[in-house]
C-alpha cells in the first residue's frame, strides 16, 4: 500500500510538472513546431541528408574557410534564433491553453524557461555529436573540443539574451494591465503543498478544467500556480493578445534583419556557415508561419492554399513569381526568345549545312590535335567523368593531374575529349584551364597541392546564405553581363565562389576556348545537361555540335531528336557571351541546390544537371565515336577511355537487405531515385559492349574509383570536411586505382 501511495504522489507530481506538460501540448496541439526539431534530430544523429553531407555541415562548420570558435559560436547564435522562434510559435499556440501564465510577472520568459527541455535536449546531443565527429575525424584535442563548446554556449545564450532584452520590458501580465497589488487577489502555494495533499488513485486522470502546475520561475526556482477562478477572463485574454503582439513585432524584426544580412552576403563577414544557413532558413519560416498564425489563427491555412494557388497562376499568366535563372551572358531580349517545339528543334537539327560545317570543324580539329601529338598513329583519348558534387571535382583532377605527371605530359597531349556531368566537369575545367595557361607558357606545376585545395574549398556557405536570406522571399539586386542585366541568386554567388576559389581563371565566356581548341592546344569539352521540360539533352561546347544532333544511322533510328546543339539553337542570342561558368553551372544543377537555368525561348527550356540523363558522360562518348569513326580508324592507333568516376560500380561489401513493410511502400518510388546511376551503368555497360565491337578499331576503357567499398562515405556536396578531403587524396594510391595507372601507362607508351 505504501508503495502504491508513492507511486500514486509521482504520477500526480508529473501530473503538475508544467515542463512535461508542455511536451504533452506540443504532441497534442503543436505537430509542426515539433517537425522542425525532428528535421535537426534527424540531421544531427545523422540519419537525414547524410548522403549529402548535411550533417558534416553540423558538425564540422566552416567560417571563412575554417573550423573555429567562431563557425561554432555563430551556429550557437542561430539555433538560439531557432529556440526563441519555437518558443514564440509555441507561446501563441498553446499559451491561452494554460491561462495561468497571465498571472505571474513575465509571463513569456516563463514560458520560454518551461519550454525549455526540447532545445536543451537537441543542444546537448548536438555537442557530444559535433564533439565525437572533431575528435574523431578532425583529430581536435581535448582543449579545442572545450572552446567549441563553449563557444556554442555563448552563441547560443547571446542570442536569448538579446530577445530577453527586449522581451523583459515589453511583456505584460495580469497585474500590470489592471495595476493591481499582488496580495489584494491571492498568494502562491508552496510547491511541497503537492506532497501533502491526499491523492486519490482513481482520479489521478481526471480531467481539471482548473489545474495547479509546478513551473520554473528562475534557474532554481519551482513554483506552483495559483488558482485563476477568480480572475477576469477578458483581462487574462487581453494579456495573452498582449504579449502575442510583442512577439510578433521582435518576428518581424527578426526576419527583417535576417534577410537584411543576405542584402550583405558577398561581403567577407556575411558568408556564414552553411549548417547556420540551414537553421537560420527554419528559423524565418517558423516566424513568418507564427506571424501569420497570431494575425489570421484558423484561417492561415486556407489564406496560404489561396496565395500558393495565385502565385502558381501569375506564373503562369505573367512575369510575377518565376523566380528565374539566366543563363549569364545569353541576350532575353523580346525580339531574341526562340520558339522552343518540335517543329523549331527539327527544323535546327535537320539543316543540312549546319552539319556539314559541323562535322567539318571537327575533323580539323581532330587533325589539330594529331599534329600536336607529334605521333603518326596517336592513341586518341577521351575522358569521362562522373557527377558528385565537390567530392568529384577534387577528384577528377586529382586523377588528371597525377596521371598526367605519371605520363610526363603525355596524357594532357593524348586527350582529345572531355564529357561526363556535374562536378566531375568542373573538376576537369579547372584542369584545362590550367593546362592552357601553362602551354601558353606559364610555369605551372598541375601536381602542386594548392590547385586541389583550390578546387576542394567550400562552394555551398555563400549559396546557402543567398537561399535562405534572397531567392525564397525578395530578389532585387542585380548585376551586368555586357548589355544584359540579371537578377543575383544562389546560382550567382556559386559562380562568384567558384571563381574566388580557383583565382578567376575559368571567368571567361564559352567562346574564350573556341581558338585553342580549334588549334588542338586544349581537350574540346562537351556539356550536355538535361532539358526538365522534355527529357532531351542541349549539348554545350564552344564548337558547334550539330553533327551530334543529327538523325544518322541506319533508317535514320535517332529520329526522336534527342540531343540539341546548344550553338546552333541559340544561334542569334550571343552565344559568344556565354559565360563558361554558367556552362559549368547548368550542368551541375543539382535539383532544390542550385536552381534550374532558364533558357531564353518560349516557352522557357528549364536545364538540370547533367547526371539525371548521362552521369557518366557514356552515351556522349559512344555518339562521338560513331561520328568520327572513320577518322579515328585512318589516323589513331585506337581510343582510351578513361573514366573517372565518384563511385566503383560495385562496391566491396554492398548487401541486399530484407524488404521491411516501409519498404514495400516506398520502394516503387525510392528505386527510382536511388538506383537512377546504378540502372545508368546498367544501359552503358550494355551499349558499350555492342558499341566497342562494332567499330573498326581497339578501344580500351581505364576507370578510376573514388569509392570502392561501401563503408567509404563521402559527402555527395559542394562542401567537404578535412577528413574527406584527406580519403581523397589517399584514394589515388588504392591497390585497384594504381592497377589502373598501370594500364593506362601501357596504353599510351606501348610502342
Amino acid at each position: 500500500m505504501a508503495s502504491n501511495y508513492k507511486f500514486s504522489k509521482i504520477i500526480y507530481f508529473l501530473r503538475a510538472f508544467y515542463p512535461l506538460q508542455l511536451i504533452f501540448g506540443h504532441l497534442k496541439y503543436n505537430l509542426l513546431a515539433l517537425s522542425y526539431w525532428l528535421i535537426l534530430f534527424l540531421i544531427v544523429s545523422d540519419s537525414f541528408g547524410s548522403k549529402f553531407g548535411l550533417p558534416y555541415l553540423f558538425y564540422s562548420p566552416e567560417y571563412h574557410g575554417q573550423i573555429s570558435w567562431l563557425s561554432f559560436l555563430l551556429m550557437g547564435f542561430s539555433i538560439g534564433g531557432f529556440t526563441m522562434a519555437f518558443n514564440m510559435y509555441s507561446y501563441m499556440k498553446l499559451g491561452t491553453k494554460y491561462p495561468f501564465l497571465a498571472t505571474l510577472s513575465r509571463p513569456f520568459i516563463k514560458f520560454c524557461w518551461n519550454n525549455a527541455l526540447i532545445p536543451l535536449a537537441f543542444s546537448i546531443y548536438y555537442i557530444v555529436r559535433f564533439s565525437q565527429f572533431q575528435i574523431e575525424e578532425e583529430f581536435a584535442t581535448n582543449g579545442i573540443i572545450t572552446i567549441y563548446i563553449l563557444a556554442y554556449l555563448f552563441g547560443f545564450s547571446l542570442f536569448v539574451l538579446i530577445s530577453n532584452l527586449y522581451f523583459f520590458p515589453t511583456n505584460k501580465d495580469f497585474f500590470k494591465l489592471t495595476g493591481k497589488k499582488y496580495h489584494e487577489l491571492s498568494k502562491e502555494e508552496p510547491i511541497g503543498s503537492f506532497f501533502h495533499q491526499k491523492v486519490d488513485w482513481n482520479l489521478l486522470f481526471k480531467y481539471e478544467k482548473d489545474r495547479s502546475y509546478v513551473y520554473i520561475s528562475g534557474i532554481s526556482k519551482w513554483r506552483k500556480s495559483r488558482s485563476i477562478k477568480h480572475y477576469d477572463k477578458a483581462v487574462l485574454e487581453k494579456v495573452f493578445a498582449h504579449n502575442r503582439i510583442n512577439a510578433t513585432f521582435f518576428e518581424i524584426v527578426t526576419v527583417v534583419s535576417f534577410l537584411i544580412m543576405g542584402m550583405f552576403r558577398e561581403f567577407p563577414f556575411f558568408e556564414l556557415p552553411a549548417g547556420m544557413s540551414i537553421v537560420l532558413l527554419l528559423s524565418i519560416i517558423l516566424m513568418v508561419f507564427s506571424i501569420l498564425k497570431s494575425w489570421f489563427k484558423y484561417w492561415t491555412y486556407p489564406i496560404l492554399i489561396v496565395l500558393i494557388l495565385i502565385m502558381n497562376l501569375l506564373s503562369e499568366k505573367s512575369s510575377f513569381f518565376q523566380y528565374e535563372n539566366y543563363a549569364y551572358g545569353l541576350s532575353y531580349k523580346p525580339t531574341k526568345m526562340i520558339d522552343f517545339s518540335f517543329k523549331e528543334i527539327q527544323k535546327k537539327a535537320d539543316n543540312a549545312q549546319f552539319n556539314i560545317d559541323s562535322k567539318k570543324n571537327f575533323i580539323q580539329m581532330l587533325n589539330s590535335w594529331k599534329t600536336k601529338t607529334g605521333e603518326v598513329k596517336p592513341k586518341l583519348v577521351i575522358v569521362m567523368t562522373s557527377g558528385g558534387g565537390s567530392r568529384s571535382a577534387l577528384w577528377t583532377y586529382a586523377v588528371l593531374s597525377n596521371a598526367n605527371e605519371k605520363l610526363d605530359g603525355k596524357l594532357a597531349h593524348n586527350i582529345q575529349m572531355i564529357t561526363g556531368a556535374s562536378g566531375g566537369m568542373v573538376g576537369a575545367s579547372y584542369f584545362r584551364s590550367l593546362l592552357l595557361k601553362q602551354n601558353l607558357g606559364k610555369k605551372i606545376n598541375l601536381t602542386d597541392k594548392k590547385y586541389s585545395a583550390n578546387i576542394a574549398k567550400d562552394l555551398l556557405n555563400k549559396l546557402s546564405v543567398s537561399a535562405y536570406s534572397n531567392d525564397l522571399f525578395v530578389r532585387f539586386q542585380t548585376f551586368k553581363v555586357g548589355e544584359n542585366v540579371y537578377t543575383k541568386d544562389r546560382g550567382y554567388a556559386f559562380e562568384q565562389q567558384l571563381h574566388q576559389n580557383t583565382d578567376f581563371i575559368m571567368d571567361k565566356p564559352l567562346s574564350y576556348f573556341e581558338k585553342f581548341e580549334r588549334q588542338g592546344i586544349i581537350p574540346t569539352m562537351i556539356f550536355s545537361p538535361t532539358i526538365a521540360n522534355n527529357g532531351r539533352r542541349l549539348l554545350i561546347s564552344a564548337q558547334s555540335l550539330a553533327f551530334l544532333s543529327h538523325p544518322s544511322g541506319p533508317s535514320n533510328l535517332t529520329k526522336s531528336y534527342e540531343n540539341i546543339d546548344f550553338q546552333t539553337f541559340f544561334n542569334n542570342n550571343s552565344t559568344d557571351s556565354l559565360r563558361f561558368s554558367t556552362v559549368m553551372r547548368m550542368s551541375a544543377t543539382f535539383p532544390f541546390v542550385l536552381p534550374m537555368v532558364s533558357m531564353p525561348t518560349y516557352p522557357e527550356m528549364q536545364l538540370m544537371d547533367a547526371g539525371i540523363r548521362d552521369n557518366y558522360g557514356g552515351k556522349i562518348m559512344l555518339e562521338y565515336l560513331f561520328e568520327m569513326q572513320d577518322w579515328i580508324k585512318e589516323n589513331t592507333s585506337g581510343v582510351v577511355v578513361v573514366q573517372v568516376r565518384d563511385t566503383k560500380k560495385i562496391l566491396t561489401g554492398d548487401e541486399l537487405n530484407h524488404v521491411s513493410l516501409f519498404d514495400k511502400l516506398t520502394l516503387p518510388f525510392g528505386n527510382m531515385y536511388a538506383n537512377f546511376t546504378r540502372t545508368q551503368d546498367f544501359d552503358q555497360d550494355e551499349m558499350m559492349k555492342i558499341g566497342f565491337k562494332g567499330f573498326p578499331f581497339a578501344i580500351d576503357l581505364v576507370a578510376f574509383n573514388l569509392r570502392e567499398a561501401k563503408k567509404d562515405r563521402i559527402s555527395l556536396s559542394w562542401h567537404l570536411t578535412s577528413q574527406e578531403k584527406l580519403k581523397i587524396a589517399r584514394a589515388w594510391k588504392s591497390k585497384g586505382n594504381q592497377a589502373a595507372m598501370l594500364q593506362l601507362q601501357k596504353l599510351l607508351t606501348a610502342e
